[in-house]
Parts: structure tokens; C-alpha cells; sequence
């Protein structure tokens, strides 16, 4: 396994007190898979991942009973949790063995340094390499992307290039230190329909010729469907159903799971209304009792929904559930 997460939970420290937009998530990803993390804005995805390359706020924390395990290049095993901040371990971790995409690509680069030279700069630091061999490298990477005349746009500030081409140039920096997982936060959202399917194509491409893992963080389902093996739901901090995609989108157990997929429009059924979650998410700072989803959720059994939280329920091999209505005849509680 190359990545072992358990009974993750993220404090922060505000005005308003302790909150906690993460709660008891557990996860694993497996060498060369792609885990598919869905969920609304303000569900704790990216905040989950950003736990794993230790670049959460000063205000942040982890709970002591916390745990994640990452296998690096050398197969030995490395407690994330445990590494202090500024070590040579953890900035060996950051860029080295773990790569991001952000959602925003001009929040990746520096407005002031060619998109070559903050490439290079990785390269040096996680790759070794210095001068000719680092930019034939940074070169290479932007080739290896897609991006027409590479050698021309190594040497261009992010602000010359198109949106797609921005994009582009952020895997090849994220890709540039070969990592062997590499988290995708929203990658697609601020690009055209033409474009996304692009990118979606690149990256399976380039997943499948470096052999790495990838987080594929989205709202979307219908990406999720294009690009990932495993899918796992987030609400409000929680992980409420995983498993194999194709599982999960065929016979989603979870309401909000089944919410999701009502709200992605079809060209089989144009007219078929659309029906969007009702409501809103609440703030972490005002979780609601019981089931998080409850408030929610038009399934919702007053009583014992709205009173008790639920346990996570298995179905088979590598599915979970966490809802008081999964069936007692199929699953059985974890």
C-alpha cells in the first residue's frame, strides 16, 4: 500500500474557538490507482490533502490519535504525522515524493520568474540536477505535456500562456521531480469543456507512463467516472462512502452519494429536471448532532438519524458506508 490513512481529524484554532472541518478520516490508495475524492465546497477535501504534505496553516493541528503512512521511493515507511516542520524529511516529501496541482494555476507560479526557472528550481532541489541537464529536463517536462515549442515557453512568465497551457505547465512542474503520488485539486474546474477533456486525457496518459498514484479531488462525478478506480465521498469532514467507482456510481448507498449523481446533467435525459442537494452544508464550527447529513436528507429517520451518528457499514470487498439506512442485510457494521 502507498498510502495509509487512519482516524485523521484537523483542528483549527479561530476566533470562534476549536473547530474541526475534518473528522476520523480513513483512507488508502494502492500503487498505480487513482482514488477519486468528491465532495461540495467546505467538505474537508483539500484540507485532507494538504494534511498529507504537512502545508496546513500554523493554526492547524492534527489529533494525536491521527495517522498517516506513506511508502517512499526507497520502499521504508514514513509517519507524515511525526515529521517536524522544516526538515530536511518533510522537504524531501513535499515536491519529491508527493506533487500537487492546485485548482488555480496562476497561484502556482510566481508572476516575476519565467516558468523555466521556478521548474528548475525544483529539479535542483528534489532531482540533483544543475544547469544544462536541469533546463533539458524542465524541457522535457513541458514536451512530455502537450505544450507546443517547449523551449520557447520555458523561458516565458505564466501571464503569456493561455489557461490550458498554464495547466499544463503546472503538471509538468508538479511531474518534474517524478513523484510517486500526485494530488489533483480540481485541476479542471477553470477550464472549457474542450480543454478539461484534454487535461483528463493527459493526465490518464501520464499516469500510465510514470506509474504513479493520483488524489483526483472534484465535485464532479462525471470526471470522477472518467479518471479514477476508487471513489471516496466527503460531508462535512467525513468520508460517508467509498469504494471501486463503478460500484459506487451503479448502486450508491449513501444519500448524499445518490444527491450527487441527481445533479449531473445527462444528454440521454435532457428532459429530466435536474435536482440539486437541498440546502446548504453547514460550518464545521455548528456540526450538526447525529448524522451530519441529516438536515439535509429526505430519507432522514427522526429520532435515530438526527440523534446518533452512524458507524461505517461494509459491503463486500472495499466498500463503506456510513448511513443508519444501509441495508442489515447486505452489510455489516465495521
Amino acid at each position: 500500500m502507498l498510502l495509509s490513512i487512519e482516524n485523521l481529524s484537523i483542528n483549527f484554532r479561530t476566533d470562534e474557538g476549536l473547530i474541526t472541518p475534518v473528522q476520523e478520516v480513513s483512507l488508502s490508495l494502492a500503487e498505480g490507482r487513482t482514488l477519486g475524492l468528491v465532495g461540495e465546497s467546505g467538505s474537508g477535501k483539500s484540507v485532507t490533502t494538504k494534511a498529507l504534505m504537512r502545508v496546513l496553516p500554523d493554526s492547524a493541528t492534527l489529533a494525536p490519535e491521527s495517522r498517516i503512512r506513506f511508502r517512499d521511493k526507497t520502499g521504508a515507511t514514513i509517519n507524515v504525522e511525526k515529521l517536524s516542520p522544516n526538515s530536511r524529511a518533510l522537504r524531501a516529501l513535499r515536491g519529491g515524493e508527493i506533487g500537487m496541482i492546485f485548482q488555480e494555476p496562476m497561484a502556482s507560479f510566481s508572476p516575476v520568474y519565467t516558468i523555466g526557472n521556478q521548474m528548475i528550481e525544483a529539479i535542483r532541489l528534489h532531482k540533483g540536477l544543475r544547469g544544462r541537464a536541469a533546463r533539458e529536463l524542465a524541457v522535457e517536462m513541458l514536451a512530455k505535456v502537450g505544450l507546443s515549442e517547449p523551449a520557447t515557453r520555458v523561458d516565458q512568465y505564466a501571464f503569456e500562456l493561455s489557461g490550458g497551457m498554464r495547466q499544463r505547465a503546472v503538471i509538468a512542474m508538479a511531474l518534474s521531480a517524478s513523484p510517486r503520488l500526485l494530488i489533483a485539486d480540481e485541476p479542471t474546474t477553470a477550464l472549457d469543456v474542450t480543454i478539461q477533456a484534454q487535461v483528463l486525457d493527459l493526465m490518464r496518459s501520464l499516469q500510465s507512463d510514470l506509474g504513479m498514484s493520483m488524489i483526483f479531488i472534484t465535485h464532479d462525478l462525471g470526471v470522477i467516472a472518467q479518471i479514477a478506480q476508487d471513489v471516496a465521498v466527503m460531508y462535512l469532514g467525513t468520508i460517508v462512502e467509498r469504494g471501486p467507482v463503478r460500484d459506487v456510481l451503479k448502486d450508491p448507498q449513501h444519500p448524499y452519494t445518490r444527491g450527487l449523481l441527481q445533479a449531473i446533467p445527462s444528454l440521454d435525459r435532457l428532459s429530466r429536471r435536474l435536482r440539486p442537494v437541498p440546502g446548504d452544508i453547514p460550518s464545521p464550527s455548528a456540526r450538526p448532532r447525529g448524522c451530519p447529513f441529516h438536515t439535509r436528507c429526505a430519507e432522514m429517520k427522526p429520532g435515530l438519524c438526527d440523534v446518533t451518528a452512524p458507524r461505517d457499514t461494509v459491503f463486500g470487498k472495499g466498500r463503506m458506508v456510513r448511513c443508519h439506512l444501509a441495508e442489515p442485510a447486505q452489510a455489516q457494521s465495521a
